[in-house]
C-alpha cells in the first residue's frame, strides 16, 4: 500500500507515533509519506490550513495515487471534510485525545463523520464513538532502553498539558533532597538519556490525553519508579498513582523499585500490533 499520513507537528507524542507507525509499515513493505502540518505547510490552526491541506493532499493524490490518506487528530482530518468530504473510503483518522472546551464540539463533529474510518487510542473516546477501532500506543523497546548510568534524578517532562507545575516538581524534589532533571523541549533522540538518568519519573497527564507515551517510555528505559495520576490509560500500567500533587512526597518514599521493562516485555505494547490492527481495518473498510 502507498499510505500518506498527516500530522499537526513533529515534536512530542504524535510524532514519536508517526514515527514509530511508519518504520513498522516499511518493514512490510509499505510505502510511506508524511507531512506535518506546521513544519511542512507554515500554517498553524486550523483556519489557516483547510484550504491548503486540501490543494496539497489533492495535489499529492494525483501524482502518487495513495491507497490510504491517514490522519491524526481531528484539526488535519477537518479539512479534508468540509466543505464537502473527498476520499471517503480511503481516508482514516485518529483520535490520540478526549478533546476538552470549544475543540470539543470540532472532534466530535469528525468523529461521526468518519464513524468506521476512525481509529481512537483511548477508552474514553471508543465509548463516546462506539463505531470506532480501539488500537493501543506503544513504544519502541529498541529505541528506549536501559543505558548505563547512574540514576540520580527526579525526572519531569515540562509539557503545556501537564497536570502539574514546574514550580511543584522543584518542590517535591526539596523535599525528597532529590535533584530535579526536566526535559523541556527535548528532541526525541535524546529522550532516552533523559530518562537513563532518572531514579523516579514524574508525569501527570490530563484527562484529555490518551496515549500514555511517556510512562511507556521511562517503563522501557528501565526507571524503577514512575508516578502518574488517574487519568489517561493509568489503569493498564503497574506505575505509582496519585490523585492529587499532596499525595506525590510520600507515594515516591514509599514506593518499590521495579523491574518495568520486564513488565513490557511481557505485555503487547508493541508498534507491530498496533500497525497489523490498523491494515486490517484499512484492507476491510
Amino acid at each position: 500500500m502507498k499510505i500518506l499520513m498527516i500530522l499537526i507537528r513533529w515534536p512530542w507524542g504524535v510524532g514519536e507515533v508517526v514515527r514509530s507507525i511508519s518504520k513498522e509499515f516499511k518493514k512490510l513493505g509499505h510505502e510511506v509519506d508524511v507531512i506535518a502540518r506546521e513544519e511542512d505547510l507554515k500554517k498553524y490552526s486550523l483556519i489557516s490550513s483547510i484550504f491548503p491541506i486540501r490543494r496539497k493532499i489533492n495535489e499529492l493524490m494525483k501524482e502518487k495515487k495513495y491507497d490510504i490518506i491517514y490522519t491524526h487528530d481531528w484539526s488535519t482530518t477537518f479539512p479534508l471534510l468540509f466543505p464537502y468530504r473527498i476520499f471517503k473510503k480511503k481516508h482514516f483518522c485518529i483520535f490520540y485525545g478526549n478533546q476538552i472546551g470549544h475543540t470539543k464540539i470540532f472532534q466530535n463533529l469528525v468523529g461521526k463523520i468518519m464513524r468506521k474510518n476512525l481509529f481512537v487510542v483511548g477508552d474514553l473516546n471508543k465509548k463516546k464513538f462506539p463505531h470506532s477501532t480501539l488500537v493501543r500506543n506503544a513504544v519502541d523497546m529498541e529505541k528506549f532502553k536501559p543505558l548505563k548510568k547512574k540514576r540520580i534524578y527526579l525526572g519531569w517532562p515540562e509539557k503545556g498539558t501537564e497536570a502539574i507545575t514546574r514550580e511543584e516538581v522543584l518542590e517535591i524534589g526539596k523535599k525528597l533532597n532529590m535533584p530535579v532533571l526536566i526535559a523541556k523541549n527535548l528532541p526525541s533522540e535524546k529522550m532516552n538519556e533523559f530518562y537513563n538518568q532518572c531514579k523516579v519519573f514524574l508525569s501527570f497527564p490530563p484527562r484529555a490525553s490518551a496515549g500514555a507515551l511517556s510512562w511507556m517510555e521511562a517503563m522501557s528505559a528501565g526507571v524503577p519508579i514512575i508516578i502518574g495520576n488517574y487519568e489517561s490509560e493509568s489503569y493498564l500500567f503497574p506505575i505509582e498513582k496519585s490523585k492529587n500533587v499532596k499525595d506525590i512526597e510520600n507515594i515516591i518514599r514509599n514506593a518499590k523499585e521495579k523491574n518495568n521493562r520486564k513488565w513490557l516485555e511481557e505485555h503487547d505494547f508493541k508498534w507491530e500490533n498496533h500497525v497489523h490492527k490498523l491494515i486490517e481495518v484499512f484492507q476491510n473498510n
